[in-house]
């Protein structure tokens, strides 16, 4: 396959933590014999964003060119390419490629890759007008999704989607969902598709409307302690979708024996738990990293099957840098979606 390629593309970036993007440009890897370049439609704004940008996790390297939920259509392919075709519309997520050769990756969960490649770290991300990835994480969009729809889902979409498939392997189980933002509303949507109880977790009663919307059967107040007393021992579930720290004993005893606590939010303080939850009870505390490439492309099959949407503003790129403070302020409703 061969298409019109440029080694340089435009692309909104920051030269150092905590600054502005500014448009630019910025030079792209080498197209490689098993690589594709896109032409890039539309991009989600994740949390991991933000971070990114201000080098929170200290993997950044600058200039940097956020952005990682990104849909595409193949503009040039490597001549190692197969199963895709130029103008195919296509989205890649936290990861661009991966070893292919660990032991993680030879177990088919490349998603824990000992050497990553991630999207928008030493790579341009999907703040630009194209970017190179490799093909074998470049997944089809089913034509059930359309751009806006699909973005949010290659990363948050997956996030959510791949520990309530890996956890729950049988329908109607107790799960609640701490935290109804841009994770927690699409991981309310999967989990009553799943046909679970689904309740939705949050501080206030200010989102209780939305959640039933979304699909929940019931809400709780996490503010409210009688409210959290009266829901002791009541989910096989809990998805942790926020980065607060909570009170984790508080929502230890929301689990029924053998139940697990599930983070795919990043809280910044250590957890402590009492030793009688894991032993006594036989409860679980764990996480869910991303998905693997074959997670993706199942959940963006059954999203599109599901009619699971992500709620989306709209906002164009050159905008990003207010979208990026909407995100920061905690005011996206759910998902903001730059579109080139």
């Amino acid at each position: 396959m061969t298409s019109k390629s440029a080694d340089q593309t435009s692309a909104w970036m920051t030269a150092a933590p905590g600054q502005p993007l500014t448009l630019g440009r910025a030079t792209l890897n080498a197209l490689g014999p098993m690589d594709v370049e896109l032409e890039v439609i539309a991009c989600g704004l994740c949390h991991s964003d933000l971070h990114l940008v201000d080098d929170d996790w200290g993997i950044s390297e600058y200039p940097l060119v956020p952005g990682h939920e990104v849909v595409g259509r193949i503009v040039a392919a490597g001549n190692a390419v197969s199963g895709l075709a130029i103008g195919q519309r296509v989205g890649v997520g936290w990861l661009c490629g991966a070893c292919l050769d660990c032991r993680s990756c030879d177990a088919g969960e490349d998603n824990l890759c000992a050497r990553p490649e991630r999207t928008c770290v030493a790579n341009v991300g999907g703040f630009a007008s194209r970017i190179r990835v490799d093909s074998r994480f470049s997944h089809p969009i089913p034509e059930g999704l359309g751009d806006l729809q699909a973005a949010p889902l290659l990363c948050a979409g997956v996030t959510v989607y791949s520990p309530l498939t890996r956890l729950l392997p049988r329908a109607g189980r107790d799960v609640g969902v701490v935290g109804i933002g841009g994770l927690g509303h699409l991981a309310v949507q999967y989990a009553s598709r799943m046909g679970h109880q689904v309740t939705a977790i949050v501080r206030g009663p200010g989102r209780e409307k939305d959640a039933k919307a979304l699909g929940a059967q019931f809400f709780l107040d996490n503010t409210d302690a009688g409210q959290m007393a009266a829901a002791e021992a009541g989910f096989d579930l809990l998805l942790v979708t926020v980065s607060a720290d909570l009170d984790w004993p508080v929502y230890m005893r929301l689990l029924r024996p053998n139940g697990t606590l599930c983070l795919v939010g990043m809280p910044a303080a250590t957890i402590t738990v009492e030793i009688d939850n894991l032993v006594g009870e036989q409860k679980i505390l764990t996480g869910s990293s991303i998905g693997s490439r074959e997670m993706i492309r199942e959940m963006l099959a059954y999203s599109a099957a599901n009619e699971i949407y992500p709620w989306v503003v709209q906002m164009p790129m050159e905008q990003v840098n207010e979208a990026l403070q909407i995100l920061a302020n905690g005011e996206a409703r759910y998902r903001i979606v730059l579109t080139a």
